[in-house]
């Protein structure tokens, strides 16, 4: 609580600083920056009756369509060393017998500088400082929130609901230090208390850009991450996180079963914490003549799914089909199924993963174009998302982009609800 009152306490200082002051200062030393975008967004989904973690859309019901109406509205005041950043989506939502809407915030915060080197900052904030592209292991402030999976990776990130953190920067030459403190806040932020370090080299010599982390958290860790421009066309990357601790789950089979009595299985988080497990991303992006772009990325998430862990969770989810679709202790089978909708999230679950994207967005006057593959390298089952984006004007863009599952249904990606998604979105840019 004291806490909290701090919070407070310190926007409302801060805040005072930019907005009680005299008119006449006001209209004269404050700056404004207004713009966002406004998205139209139906997407339809071809949902698969016979899949093994929701048989006949059954266990958890999927509409086959949504939309979405909304907003991203950016809101900047400057005022001699103080800056207020804001960007919100509201949000109108429909889906078959459904509709909702909600106001995210991903940014909301106050920053001011001391001098030219030192800056603090408090208030809702979405940190967005990584160099890879298919898998981002040391955005450890992003874990865990919602983001649009029809976005490129990059896009993703700007819209993203932030945290509430309190935070400074310290810029010394080729060198940048920051510090977050997110704390666990009733009713606003449910995510045990955090702390985040970050120093930043430029090493002019070698052309490159290297960070270094320490988190605090539920899974604590460190990173490291560098980014070299080896040629005007060439730009290698490596984003690692070290953590100790897991975030799978351990399934264990109780008893066997038999014709009379359903096979019993307990599933539980794993007591991990000595361990530590590698989350690595080696990659390079090169720029063709044209303007092509390409990006190939090997992942390595050292925390995901071994091949007998994975076939232990392939063998309770099939039995519990099995069950379920015969009517065998079809309430227990049920809850085991929902239960199975929660271990499986796909895009990380496995150890070895490559992601490519070729992109281009001045081949054809006004159509951006890219195709993103990612796949499972293990079980060979893929990933695959094609888009493009045509400008209309200087304010209008109509784009399409699908995403396509491929895979057995016992694999990775053959083990989606749907097998294939269709987004067209409309956007229009504005600013004032």
């Amino acid at each position: 609580m004291r806490l909290q009152c701090l919070i407070i306490y310190l926007i409302v200082i801060m805040g005072s600083q930019a907005f009680f002051i005299t008119p006449n200062v006001h209209s004269q030393e404050i700056n404004y920056e207004v713009s966002g975008v406004m998205y139209e967004q139906p997407s339809f989904f071809n949902i698969k009756d016979d899949n093994l973690i929701n048989p006949d859309n059954e266990i958890i019901q999927f509409s086959d369509w949504t939309n979405r109406f909304y907003g991203r509205l950016n809101v900047n005041l400057y005022y001699e060393n103080v800056k207020f950043i804001s960007q919100t989506r509201p949000t109108f939502f429909m889906e078959e017998n459904n509709e909702d809407f909600d106001w995210f915030t991903d940014d909301v915060y106050f920053d001011m500088g001391i001098g030219e080197k030192y800056f603090f900052y408090i208030g809702k904030r979405n940190l967005r400082d990584v160099v890879a592209y298919g898998e981002n292991p040391t955005d450890f402030m992003g874990e865990d929130k919602e983001v649009d999976f029809t976005k490129r990776e990059e896009e993703r990130r700007v819209e993203r609901e932030g945290n509430y953190l309190i935070g400074g920067e310290a810029f010394l030459s080729n060198l940048t230090l920051s510090a977050n403190y997110a704390p666990e806040i009733d009713d606003l932020q449910d995510d045990d208390s955090r702390f985040l370090m970050r120093g930043n080299l430029f090493a002019e010599s070698l052309n490159s850009d290297m960070s270094l982390h320490y988190f605090h958290g539920e899974i604590p860790g460190v990173g490291f991450d560098i980014s070299s421009t080896v040629s005007d066309n060439l730009v290698l990357h490596v984003e690692s996180a070290f953590r100790w601790g897991s975030r799978n789950k351990e399934l264990k089979v109780l008893s066997q079963g038999d014709d009379f009595s359903p096979r019993e299985f307990e599933i539980s988080d794993t007591d991990d914490d000595e361990d530590v497990f590698p989350h690595v991303v080696l990659g390079g992006s090169y720029t063709l003549g044209d303007g092509t772009n390409i990006i190939l990325e090997y992942i390595y998430n050292g925390d995901g799914y071994s091949e007998d862990e994975w076939d232990e969770i392939v063998e309770f989810i099939k039995y519990n089909e099995d069950a379920y679709r015969n009517d065998f202790f079809k309430d227990l089978a049920t809850s085991n199924l929902a239960e199975a909708n929660n271990i499986v999230q796909v895009r990380e679950m496995r150890k070895h993963y490559v992601f490519f994207r070729i992109s281009n967005s001045s081949l054809i006057n006004n159509l951006d174009g890219q195709l993103v593959f990612i796949v499972n390298t293990a079980d060979k089952s893929f990933l695959t998302f094609p888009s493009v984006d045509y400008k209309v004007g200087d304010n209008f863009v109509a784009g399409l982009s699908a995403t396509l599952y491929s895979g057995d249904d016992d694999e990775e990606f053959g083990m989606m609800f749907w097998g294939s998604e269709v987004s067209l979105v409309l956007k229009y840019y504005f600013s004032l």
